[in-house]
């Protein structure tokens, strides 16, 4: 941005791509976000993206993105999975900061692409990961960094819902689009902030039931870590399971809800009876202002520069870690697939 925009012009934004996620999170935030100004949505379905415009008090609306280049300061990428790498990089390259939802590609392989485009286009290109902006991540982080709870026994982390999401389109269900299933929707989220508390993923054994088609369900036994931490992931598309990572030390126990976004830690043995929790940590953290964290961030950078908060190159560990799980893949054991013995 010029001097002129650093000293008080909004940060003039466009979405691309106008599904749930743009309807139910980016544009309600965006509101919250008084250094922002969403002046244009982009779709290919030009009636809906009108509707949102309309809704939102967003000026503009076209059907391709390339009539809105040269006249914003940063686009968010909010299209079909397949579709994010390929139009993140178009961007990057016409000189446009870009915030892409997750997951930032489709491959690994795409995905160093970008940050490569990013770093020699010399502009942002920020990760969609908002869970990374939540107070109670950040929490579990610090908690972590300073050894807390004392030394790590285990973690594990189960995260299911059945599958309400208010799609606008298929692709979720669409392998050459998606990329996966629940793997590629929940993973990039979860598996992320399990490597950013913990390290690096050594031994894992991935198991899912896609039989030749998109998993619905799926299980993680590996190791994270200098210390090759054990620990377990369940998602899951059809039940509705915790929602929360548990992290287990000699001296205390920490339990991170995802849906409260709370943060519990309580003592991992207790010579009486046990006390609910010894500390509880709310801290007044919402979905919706993850999201409007997010957007704040990817304003700043844009206007201020330096690094994004949560980069490109910051998330490639949990793709690097989908994509080995969907490579080494094993089918996962179901009840109603175990043979049964007929009585004689």
């Amino acid at each position: 941005m010029s001097a002129s925009d650093r000293q008080g012009a909004k940060v003039r934004l466009a979405i691309v791509g106008c599904g749930a996620v743009t309807e139910l999170s980016h544009l309600p935030a965006a509101r919250l976000v008084p250094e922002v100004e969403v002046v244009a949505l982009a779709d290919k379905d030009l009636a809906r993206a009108r509707r949102l415009a309309e809704r939102f008090g967003v000026a503009h609306w076209v059907d391709d993105y390339h009539a809105l280049i040269g006249d914003v300061n940063g686009m968010i990428v909010a299209l079909p999975n397949h579709l994010h790498a390929p139009v993140a990089r178009e961007l990057l390259e016409k000189r446009v900061a870009v915030l892409v939802e997750k997951p930032l590609a489709s491959t690994l392989q795409e995905a160093r692409e970008l940050t490569g485009a990013a770093r020699t286009a010399g502009l942002p290109l920020q990760a969609g990961h908002m869970y990374r902006f939540s107070k109670a991540a950040r929490l579990v982080k610090r908690v972590l960094e300073e050894g807390w709870l004392g030394p790590l026994r285990q973690f594990s982390l189960q995260y299911g819902v059945v599958s309400n999401w208010p799609a606008t389109s298929g692709f979720y269900w669409r392998k050459e689009q998606a990329g996966g299933g629940v793997l590629m929707d929940l993973g990039p989220h979860m598996l992320d902030l399990l490597l950013w508390w913990l390290g690096e993923a050594h031994d894992v054994d991935y198991r899912d039931d896609a039989a030749g088609g998109v998993e619905a369900d799926c299980r993680l036994a590996l190791t994270l870590g200098a210390d090759a931490l054990p620990g377990e992931v369940t998602l899951s598309r059809v039940r509705r399971l915790g929602g929360n990572a548990t992290i287990v030390g000699e001296q205390f126990t920490l339990d991170c809800d995802f849906r409260s976004l709370q943060v519990r830690i309580r003592p991992t043995v207790w010579e009486e009876q046990a006390p609910a929790f010894l500390a509880d940590f709310a801290g007044g953290d919402t979905f919706r202002r993850m999201f409007v964290e997010q957007l704040r961030a990817f304003a700043a950078v844009i206007r201020y520069g330096g690094a994004p908060v949560v980069s490109g190159d910051d998330v490639l560990p949990a793709l690097a870690l989908i994509e080995r799980c969907y490579r080494d893949r094993r089918p996962l054991e179901l009840p109603w697939l175990r043979p049964v013995a007929l009585p004689v």
